[in-house]
C-alpha cells in the first residue's frame, strides 16, 4: 500500500480549495482594473499581469519539491498566509513598484500552493478514485470563476456606493475580502487537514550521496511538453477574448462577463462525471477525446462569422477542456512516484505557467497584425474575421497535444502487453 487513505482529510482540502478559488476568481479583473485607475501605461500593465506567471512558474518548479521531505501541510501553510497577505496589500498598492513587487510575492505563494495542495490531495485518496477527486478538486476552480467575478463587482460597488468611498479608495474592499478568504482557508488547513504518510517506494533509494534519486516519472518529458503547449495555446487567446468580442461583434463588458460566467457553468458540469469516468475506463481514452475537441473548439471559434457560432464554440471548447483536465491530472498522479510528488507536480504546473507567460506577447502581436483584416483558408470564398488568427494557432496547438497523448497511450498498451506476456 503506497499510500493511507483519507477522505476527510480530502474534503477538507476541497473546501479551503473552493474559498481560495472564489478570491482567485475574484482577482481576474481587479488587478487590470486597479491598475488603469492609477493611470499605468499599457507596457505597465502587461508587465504587472505577466510578472504573477513569471514569479508563480520559478516557485512551481522549486518550491513544492520542499514538501516531499517536510511534509506537505507546513508549506501549504506558509504560501496561504504569504499569498492572503500579498492580495490584502495589493489593495492599497498606488505606484506600479508596489504593485510589481506584490505581484512577485503572490505570484511565488501561488505557485506554491497550488502544486502542493494538489499533491497533498493525491496522497489522500485512493488510486481507484483519483480521477473523481481531481473532477472535485478542478471543481473548485470553475466554482471560483464563476462566483468570483460577481462577488468582486458586488464588492467593489458596496465600498463605491455604500459606504461612499471613491473608486480608487473602493479597491480595497475586494482586495481585502480577498486577503481575509485566503487567511480563512490558512486556519482552516492549520486545524483540519494533516499530512499523509506515504511508504518509500521499492526503488527508492534515500542514500542520495552514493546513489542518486532512482525513482522516475514516466512520460516526464510529454508531461512537459503538454503543459508548455497549452500554457501558450490558452495564453494566446485568453487575454485578447475580450478584445475580439468588442471590436468584431460590438460587445460591451458586462455581456462579454456572461459569456464567461455561462462557460464557466457549462464547465462546472463535466468536471466531476468526467473525472469519475476516468477511473473506470482508460483515462488516456477521455484525454485524446477531450483534446480534440478542446483544439476543434478554438478552430471553430476562430472560423466563426456570427457571434452565436462564437459563443457556442468558446463554450464546447471549455467543456471540453475542463473535461479531460481531471483525468489527464489523475493519470500523471498515477504515474508519479509519491516521495517526489511535490517535486514533480510543481515542476509539470511550471511548465504550463511558462507557457502562459509566452503566449500572451505572442498572441497580442498576433491580434495587432490581423485585426483588421478578412483571411481565408485554402480557398478565398471561405472567409473569417481577422482577429479571429490568434485561436486558430491555438487551435493547431491544442491537435499537437493529441498526438503526445496518442503516444502516451500507445506506450502504455505496450507495456500493458508486456506485462501480460510474462506473467
Amino acid at each position: 500500500m503506497a499510500q493511507t487513505t483519507s477522505v476527510k482529510n480530502a474534503y477538507m482540502l476541497l473546501f479551503a480549495s473552493q474559498i481560495v478559488n472564489i478570491g482567485f476568481g475574484l482577482l481576474a479583473i481587479f488587478i487590470t482594473l486597479l491598475a488603469d485607475e492609477i493611470n499605468l501605461r499599457p507596457l505597465e500593465i502587461g508587465i504587472v499581469i505577466s510578472i504573477f506567471a513569471v514569479s508563480r512558474a520559478i516557485s512551481a518548479a522549486i518550491v513544492p519539491a520542499i514538501s516531499d521531505k517536510t511534509g506537505r501541510r507546513i508549506i501549504l501553510i506558509g504560501a496561504l498566509f504569504t499569498y492572503s497577505i500579498s492580495t490584502a496589500l495589493l489593495g492599497i498598492a498606488r505606484s506600479f513598484e508596489s504593485l510589481l513587487i506584490l505581484r512577485i510575492i503572490e505570484g511565488a505563494a501561488a505557485g506554491t500552493a497550488f502544486p502542493t495542495a494538489e499533491a497533498l490531495l493525491v496522497d489522500s485518496v485512493s488510486i481507484e478514485e483519483r480521477g473523481a477527486w481531481m473532477g472535485k478538486y478542478f471543481t473548485t476552480f470553475s466554482f471560483g470563476f464563476i462566483i468570483g467575478p460577481a462577488l468582486g463587482g458586488l464588492l467593489f460597488t458596496f465600498g463605491k456606493d455604500i459606504l461612499n468611498l471613491n473608486i480608487l479608495t473602493a479597491f480595497i474592499v475586494p482586495f481585502a475580502f480577498t486577503g481575509f478568504l485566503g487567511l480563512m482557508a490558512t486556519i482552516f488547513i492549520i486545524l483540519f487537514v494533516n499530512d499523509v504518510v506515504v511508504e518509500k517506494p521499492a526503488n527508492y533509494l534515500s542514500d542520495r550521496s552514493t546513489t542518486g534519486f532512482n525513482v522516475v516519472t514516466p512520460y516526464m518529458s510529454s508531461f512537459i511538453l503538454v503543459g508548455i503547449i497549452s500554457g501558450f495555446a490558452i495564453g494566446l487567446v485568453i487575454p485578447i477574448f475580450t478584445l475580439y468580442m468588442t471590436d468584431v461583434f460590438s460587445l460591451d463588458e458586462g455581456t462579454i462577463g456572461f459569456v464567461f460566467t455561462i462557460s464557466g457553468s457549462a464547465a462546472l458540469l463535466v468536471n466531476y462525471p468526467a473525472g469519475r469516468l476516468s477511473d473506470k475506463i482508460n483515462r488516456m481514452n477521455i484525454v485524446i477525446i477531450g483534446m480534440i475537441f478542446a483544439g476543434l473548439g478554438f478552430i471553430g471559434v476562430a472560423i466563426s462569422t456570427s457571434l452565436i457560432m462564437v459563443i457556442v464554440f468558446f463554450i464546447f471548447r471549455q467543456m471540453a477542456f475542463q473535461a479531460y483536465l481531471p483525468a489527464y491530472r489523475a493519470f500523471q498522479a498515477d504515474k508519479i512516484p509519491p516521495m517526489i510528488r511535490g517535486r514533480i507536480m510543481g515542476r509539470i504546473q511550471s511548465s504550463f505557467n511558462v507557457g502562459s507567460v509566452l503566449g500572451p506577447l505572442v498572441g497580442a502581436g498576433i491580434y495587432e497584425f490581423y485585426t483588421n483584416k478578412t483571411v481565408w483558408i485554402i480557398i478565398d470564398q471561405f472567409t473569417f474575421f481577422g482577429g479571429g488568427v490568434p485561436f486558430l494557432i491555438a487551435g493547431c496547438f491544442g491537435i499537437v497535444q493529441v498526438f503526445i497523448a496518442f503516444y502516451i497511450r500507445r506506450r502504455e498498451s505496450e507495456k500493458s502487453i508486456s506485462l501480460g506476456i510474462s506473467s
